[in-house]
């Protein structure tokens, strides 16, 4: 089910100095780090995030990550901020809704997503918060109110992330005021020129991917519109970027400035939006409404309509169903990895392991760095019992990604009630490059007391264990 978290951006805070071009960030560097280093901005972003995959808002799927951080990485990719690495990640949330993070960590709500009209709009929401990080507005909001610690920002952005769980957004945002000595009221009224600075950078970043940037105020006025007819509260980005019609003005005049760009919308981003689509609805419910929208020719692309078709039908448990559907997307559609995906899971759902092996080769054959398909084929090898062949391409996945945790996890699934050693050590690795610590020293300690006889992983093992000790004081000496 989706958590109905409503996810509130903690970003609110005047503008200290115009800022006109990528050349006047240094400026900006000199009041931010007068107040948070980017070391530390590093930290809290981090933090922050990490507490909210605990939480378990962040999706875990591998297809729909790798498109939001291709997309996410050419809107930031000429961002220079030294030791930040941009994050881009979805959260399982119907409300439309988006926000930045210190530290290069960018979240969308599904239900953003799935209001975006094109891929161009999309690019239009990340650009703009990815200008929020470039331009260091949380370092610059305790600049303003000095009174604020690293650790209480932390806190905050959880308030405002995680607001339902204090009993909804109004409630957290009356405690973010309160935390920062802000007034909700001041709040506001920073945040008018504090979102036009995004605007303008965020335009730049788009220009710069190949976006049209008229589809950023196209899509702030047609939100603006549907929620004055609907009545919502789902449409939290109004509430935490306020809109006005001034503010779309200057945006569309700005826009008049940029060469209109012409550009199709990828077959991931269709791919993706209907696959977000399904996972809000029960299947039924989706097989209803992929078949509806086809017999009445409601919808952006047939081909991805198909797509949806068949994850509706697979849900459900129709192999045949499914299969179908697919072979009328493909029918549709160029050739995209996403399909060979479908027809993966398609075969595992029968568990015909040959069929499912066969798809997923076909694809790394047409797509060879497609990282979702790599995974799948480990997925196929564990989930067949096929356990040497899983070990042998993860150790070729784990040599070029040594730091990929979700390598380690699919690690300690092929050793879970098998061999504890191996087992806690895969699970502490992952929690570890998580920079998750104490999880990471409790597998790490179990591992410790397993049988088993492993000079090498004893050694790693005992080297990993002294590290996260230091690293954990250190974090306890930081919170006294």
């Amino acid at each position: 089910m989706m958590k109905k978290t409503t996810l509130i951006t903690c970003l609110a805070l005047s503008l200290l100095h115009p800022v006109n071009s990528y050349a006047d960030l240094p400026d900006l560097g000199e009041v931010a780090d007068a107040s948070l280093t980017l070391v530390e901005e590093n930290k809290i972003g981090r933090q922050a995030w990490q507490q909210m995959q605990e939480a378990g808002v962040i999706l875990d799927d591998a297809e729909v990550s790798a498109y939001l951080q291709d997309i996410g990485g050419g809107l930031s990719s000429s961002v220079k901020l030294p030791g930040v690495s941009f994050t881009y990640f979805v959260v399982n949330d119907n409300a439309i809704n988006a926000f930045a993070m210190p530290g290069g960590y960018v979240g969308v709500n599904i239900g953003l997503i799935l209001a975006t009209q094109s891929e161009g709009e999309l690019a239009s929401v990340l650009g703009h918060e990815t200008a929020h990080v470039a331009q260091r507005h949380i370092a610059r909001m305790k600049a303003a109110s000095s009174a604020t610690s690293p650790i209480l920002l932390i806190g905050t952005i959880l308030a405002a992330a995680l607001a339902s769980k204090a009993g909804g957004g109004d409630a957290a945002m009356g405690a973010v005021s309160a935390g920062m000595g802000l007034s909700v009221s001041n709040q506001l009224a920073f945040s008018r020129d504090f979102e036009r600075e995004a605007d303008r950078i965020g335009m730049q970043y788009m220009s710069q991917a190949g976006f049209d940037v008229r589809n950023m105020p196209e899509f702030f006025q047609r939100l603006q519109q549907t929620e004055r007819y609907s009545n919502s509260a789902a449409f939290a980005f109004l509430r935490t970027h306020p809109v006005t019609v001034e503010r779309i003005s200057e945006a569309e005049n700005r826009a008049l400035d940029y060469p209109v760009k012409m550009r199709e919308d990828s077959v991931s981003y269709l791919l993706v939006r209907e696959k977000l689509r399904v996972l809000t609805m029960g299947a039924d419910e989706a097989v209803s409404y992929y078949q509806s929208a086809l017999a009445r020719g409601l919808y952006l692309s047939e081909g991805a309509q198909w797509y949806g078709l068949s994850l509706a039908k697979l849900r459900q448990h129709d192999v045949a169903g499914a299969l179908q559907a697919l072979n009328k997307a493909r029918g549709k559609l160029a050739n995209h990895p996403m399909l060979y995906g479908q027809e993966v899971a398609i075969a595992s759902e029968s568990r015909n392991w040959p069929l499912a092996r066969q798809a997923v080769d076909n694809g790394l054959q047409r797509f060879p760095n497609s990282m979702s398909l790599q995974l799948a084929r480990i997925d196929v090898a564990i989930a067949s019992g096929d356990n040497k062949t899983a070990l042998e391409l993860l150790r070729v996945q784990l040599n070029n990604r040594p730091t990929d945790a979700s390598l380690y996890r699919r690690q300690a699934n092929v050793y879970v009630d098998k061999d504890p050693l191996r087992y806690h050590f895969a699970l502490g690795s992952a929690f570890y490059y998580e920079q998750r610590y104490s999880p990471a020293m409790e597998q790490f300690q179990l591992a410790s007391k397993a049988k088993g006889e492993d000079f090498y992983l004893r050694s790693s093992l005992d080297a990993r264990v002294r590290e996260l000790d230091r690293l954990l004081k250190e974090e306890r000496q930081q919170k006294k």
